[in-house]
């Protein structure tokens, strides 16, 4: 997931949502890569001692499987973020930090605040996971490991899952930038926070009818981050009252 700061005001998610590094005090600091700090979220423990809790009980698999799964999970997910970071830097943005945490990870990046630069530093996340795909499947293909299978899964279902069209996943987000092409980005805002109101919806009512909590935490985030979008719209549309015009661009300088 990618989020984006920078001009006026400052814009939402993959920071890209509406989060900011304070909100993830309890990370720690695991290395440094291209001058780009990696953290750990301290619940991320918590979240893969859930996932190996339950494919040892549901699926009777040994626990260092498990580990292992989770692990390659934690792996692709760094890939992908590390996908928006490196891509941004490429446009002249800056790429500080990394924070992976229970609903994957967070890029926070500052492209200059032109419709290209953003979608290149959006789009790259997900192509990490569009290359991963032959590569997984090549190496499921030419062994028998299960964790081959799990990694070719893990990577297409993330790839699947993150291009929804749904405000603030990155799918969601590509969007919110194709249409600040055809608009006011104050307008495409709105659209696209609307689009993720009723993606959450959509989200928290599979994730009651079978019971899929992981669906019902993912609709509340969605949601409350669809809905800070339609804060961050009508401060867009008041910065453009306010200049008499749209917001001109601004250098990640």
């Amino acid at each position: 997931m990618f989020r984006a700061r920078g001009a006026i005001p400052r814009r939402p998610m993959t920071y890209t949502h509406h989060m900011q590094p304070g909100q993830f005090s309890g990370s720690y600091p695991l290395f440094r890569f291209f001058d780009i700090r990696v953290y750990l979220h301290w619940s991320w423990f918590i979240m893969a001692a859930v996932l190996v809790e339950l494919r040892t009980k549901q699926m009777g698999m040994i626990w260092q499987q498990a580990l292992l799964e989770v692990l390659a999970l934690f792996g692709i997910v760094l890939l992908h973020e590390f996908g928006h970071a490196l891509a941004c830097k490429s446009v002249g943005g800056e790429a500080k930090t990394i924070v992976l945490w229970p609903l994957g990870g967070v890029a926070f990046v500052k492209p200059p605040q032109r419709p290209w630069p953003v979608l290149w530093s959006l789009v790259a996340g997900p192509l990490v996971n569009v290359v991963l795909v032959p590569v997984t499947y090549v190496l499921m293909a030419s062994t028998d490991h299960e964790l081959a299978r799990a990694m070719f899964l893990i990577n297409f279902v993330l790839l699947i899952f993150n291009m929804l069209p749904f405000y603030p996943l990155d799918g969601g987000q590509i969007l919110q930038t194709i249409l600040w092409m055809m608009m006011n980005r104050w307008r495409a805002m709105q659209a696209a926070s609307a689009i993720g109101v009723a993606g959450a919806i959509a989200l928290a009512v599979l994730g009651f009818n079978f019971g899929q909590y992981f669906l019902i935490f993912m609709a509340f985030f969605v949601g409350s981050q669809a809905m800070e979008g339609f804060r961050v719209a009508r401060e867009l549309a008041e910065a453009e009252r306010r200049l008499g015009g749209p917001i001109p661009p601004v250098d990640a300088s």
